[in-house]
């Protein structure tokens, strides 16, 4: 049966065309000296500053530094596209979303972005099924609209083509690469990785009345934030104390635009809308409180604490749902002081640790926040430690003193986009034994660092790091998590959060307000 063609009738808003964008973008290329600039900061921050590259080296067969060296010398013939996905690529072959190269205006602030989300589900006989689950209004047409199932992706199936989209991800377990090369079939920061090769997406879909369509959508470019007039990185380049994927926070912004509905938004004060929101359930004949963590991206722990304590004071006795699926991390104290929040003892945080290299020490040396370090990382010339001794970066009861706490019976529904700060949360909240974590895939997202700019690091290692070129821009991992209690020393990174139970997400939960997974989350409260 041939499939009916059909076409979007509308543009999506506030955007331009990839073609325009890029044209743009090429009018005013690097110059040679300014690309050697980039490739020999990426080889100081790697060498010296990085702290997982001995597990990188060793679990990925990788070998960055080398592939800088070779790029060095083969900088000129390349064209501009090139280059850039060269030295993007170096990096994500590291599986590690802390540590990138952020590409120069006017890459920077954007998404490309179709203009719909796929999800994917699992029905009873175990089939999955790859479905449109958001959509701005102004694409749907002919039935291409939410519930709507795909079939091929530029004619391949589609199952395929999400497999050969997750293999180009940086997710470091196989769980987080397959949740990114879902998620990035239609979302794509510019700013942490080249754009789409392909202008627009062919696809082949059924309608929910079971009709077979076929649809050409273009890729659109959004900013992500805007301030003074001019498109911004939603993630500040000075915090010294944040573990977040700043590629998944500009297409997470995106997605609240494009998807989010008003009534959603308004509930929280200003500074945490789109940030945290509380509603309570009635779920198996019992009230729950649901507390959904989209993010830890704020400027202050203690602020954030009191709102959550506001807000969990609300929920029922029976019990409290706390979701940080698709949170991409943010304020690691934030994020444990959260924790303690939902605590009725003291939580005992994660430890982080340096590498035990002649930059870290100058560092540690120079900045009055990392002197603990310096003892342990002086002693590595004898004991031939790769890492310093951890310590944490805050003190959670300390942060939320004379707060609220709630400490009915919890449970934590996480999935492979939980990443970096909500990989902190998630660790912690299962060590200290708050409460069972259910999972829609075996493992969080396995981000744990605490990430440092190229702009950051200046301030301190001015003689090491120049200046870099157009708004370019470098995310390294600079101190390593290792977790608390029981998981005493056991990395995050690469490792995840196993989750204690797992619910495969079904057509109710995809196409309707999760049902299925708040029951399974209440069967555990319960």
């Amino acid at each position: 049966m041939s499939a009916t063609v059909a076409q979007p009738t509308h543009t999506l808003p506030d955007s331009i065309g990839l073609d325009a964008f890029l044209e743009r973008a090429a009018d005013d290329p690097l110059p040679l000296a300014d690309r050697h600039r980039l490739v020999a900061a990426a080889r100081v921050l790697l060498e010296e500053l990085y702290v997982h590259l001995p597990l990188k080296r060793a679990m990925h067969a990788t070998d960055p530094v080398q592939r800088l060296r070779l790029l060095e010398r083969r900088l000129r013939p390349l064209s501009e596209p090139q280059f850039h996905a060269e030295l993007a690529g170096v990096f994500q072959e590291l599986r590690d979303l802390h540590t990138g190269y952020q590409l120069p205006d006017p890459y920077r602030g954007h998404v490309a972005t179709l203009g719909f989300l796929v999800e994917r589900y699992v029905d009873p006989d175990g089939r999955p099924h790859h479905i449109v689950s958001k959509i701005d209004r102004s694409l749907a047409h002919a039935g291409f609209d939410v519930g709507a199932e795909l079939e091929t992706w530029n004619g391949v199936p589609i199952e395929r083509a999400i497999e050969r989209n997750a293999a180009a991800q940086a997710g470091s377990n196989p769980d987080a690469r397959l949740a990114r090369g879902l998620e990035s079939l239609t979302l794509r920061s510019l700013r942490t990785g080249p754009p789409p090769d392909e202008r627009w997406v062919l696809l082949t879909y059924r309608t929910r009345a079971g009709r077979r369509r076929e649809t050409r959508l273009p890729w659109r470019v959004r900013a992500a934030e805007w301030r003074a007039g001019r498109a911004q990185d939603p993630v500040p380049t000075l915090a010294t104390s944040l573990g977040i994927d700043a590629g998944n926070e500009a297409t997470r912004q995106i997605k609240r635009a494009l998807f989010a509905p008003p009534q959603a938004r308004r509930p929280s004060p200003r500074a945490f809308r789109g940030v945290v929101a509380y509603r309570t359930l009635r779920l198996r004949g019992r009230s729950y409180g649901y507390l959904r963590i989209f993010s830890f991206n704020v400027s202050g722990a203690r602020l954030f604490a009191e709102q959550l304590a506001r807000m969990v004071a609300r929920a029922p006795a029976e019990g409290l749902i706390v979701d940080i699926r698709g949170n991409p991390g943010g304020h690691v104290p934030a994020a444990e002081s959260a924790l303690q929040i939902l605590s009725g003892h003291p939580v005992v945080p994660v430890s982080f640790s340096l590498p035990t290299t002649r930059a870290a020490l100058t560092l540690a040396r120079s900045n009055p926040g990392f002197r603990v370090w310096s003892s342990s990382i002086r002693a590595a010339v004898e004991t031939g430690e790769v890492h310093s001794q951890g310590f944490p970066l805050t003190d959670p009861e300390a942060v939320t003193a004379g707060l609220p706490r709630y400490t009915g019976p919890k449970v934590l529904i996480t999935d492979a986009l939980s990443y970096s700060a909500a990989d902190v949360f998630a660790a912690g909240f299962q060590d200290n034994g708050l409460g069972p974590v259910l999972g829609t895939a075996w493992r969080t997202g396995a981000g744990g660092a605490n990430v440092w700019t190229h702009e950051l690091l200046r301030v301190w290692l001015p003689e090491l790091l120049g200046e870099l070129p157009r708004g370019a821009g470098f995310r390294v991992a600079l101190r390593r998590a290792t977790r608390a209690r029981g998981n005493v020393d056991v990395p995050l990174e690469d490792l995840g959060v196993r989750t204690d139970e797992l619910h495969e997400l079904t057509e109710r939960d995809v196409t309707g307000r999760n049902q299925d997974l708040l029951a399974a989350a209440a069967a555990l409260l319960s």
